[in-house]
């Protein structure tokens, strides 16, 4: 809580420290008149200082009212709670088949390092894992939109009737596929470099020359025990990783028009409605630190020796 409060307080500050206001723009509806807009600078508080309106803004997100959207005359949390379910989705889809997907491959390059094939595989995960997130999602853009013309440009899926459950289904997941792809592949590029240099690190220890003196087969080496040690760093970079993987959502979703808390976020800049970004910092501040408590948890599931 604390820690998505300062993240929040700080989001807050910043874009309200930028030239102009979010009035400014509404000015420019002709429909607008000077009256009108005095009485909603009233109604917000910007008549005030700006240490009262943080005040005012913190007092209230502390009771858990993350205020109202100006610009879509909304509560706060219900946009927020209408864009999240987008993004827990991608979100969700994407982490587990990025972390094991990139467990599994960074574990075959470490024992492949000397082949040709894992040093192509190396190389090429390595130049993705150079790329960000948004010019991958442009890149799949490009080739599967613009020149195979396999997917749909963006959006999301909405109820199609007269559909049979596996027809819905394909349809669904014609509007995910790129999203999902772009951060897959991020992620496991991220996984593959750190596990196969984790793999590196526990190939010479005491444990595995003991199994194979033992007469142990090298691929119940690699497989059972040297990647049983060398995961154990994974699970806590999966927890540091999550912040990342949310931001990487946040940009892909614009990228692809998906309609996310990054397209809802991207939005609310556009427009300087601070409360609307201050409240989505809020979120993504509590899903990291829950990420992070999470990874806590399962490291010491993981390991026994930490529970002792």
């Amino acid at each position: 809580m604390v820690v998505a409060l300062v993240a929040s307080s700080i989001a807050f500050l910043l874009i309200k420290s930028l030239k102009g206001n979010e009035f400014d723009l509404m000015m420019a509806n002709p429909a607008m008149t000077r009256e009108r807009m005095e009485q909603l600078r009233q109604q917000f508080g910007n008549n005030t200082p700006l240490l009262q309106q943080y005040w005012h803004w913190l007092s209230s997100a502390l009771h858990g009212d993350l205020q109202w959207s100006r610009f879509n005359n909304e509560p706060v949390t219900k946009l927020i709670g209408g864009a999240l379910p987008y993004t827990l989705l991608l979100m969700g889809l994407a982490y587990p088949a990025g972390v094991l997907g990139g467990v599994a491959l960074g574990a075959w390059q470490a024992m492949h390092s000397g082949t040709r094939l894992g040093r192509a595989s190396t190389a090429m995960t390595f130049t993705i894992f150079s790329l960000p997130d948004f010019w991958i999602a442009i890149l799949l853009q490009l080739i599967f939109v613009a020149k195979l013309r396999l997917f749909p440009a963006g959006g999301a899926f909405g109820y199609e009737s007269g559909l049979s459950l596996p027809a819905q289904i394909m349809s669904k997941a014609h509007y995910v596929a790129l999203p999902w792809l772009s951060l897959v592949l991020v992620d496991v590029a991220v996984f593959a470099r750190f596990q196969r240099a984790a793999m590196r690190d526990v190939a010479g220890q005491q444990f595995l020359r003991t199994a194979r003196a033992k007469g142990v087969s090298e691929r119940v080496v690699n497989w059972k025990h040297a990647l049983r040690v060398s995961v154990l760093p994974m699970i806590t970079l999966a927890g540091m990783y999550f912040p990342a993987l949310f931001v990487g959502a946040i940009l892909v979703e614009t990228v692809f028009g998906w309609p996310g808390v990054g397209s809802l976020l991207s939005r609310a800049i556009a427009e300087r409605d601070y409360f609307l970004v201050a409240g989505i910092v809020v979120v993504g501040s509590t899903m990291t630190a829950l990420g992070n408590a999470l990874a806590d948890t399962a490291r010491e599931f993981a390991d026994p020796r930490l529970r002792s």
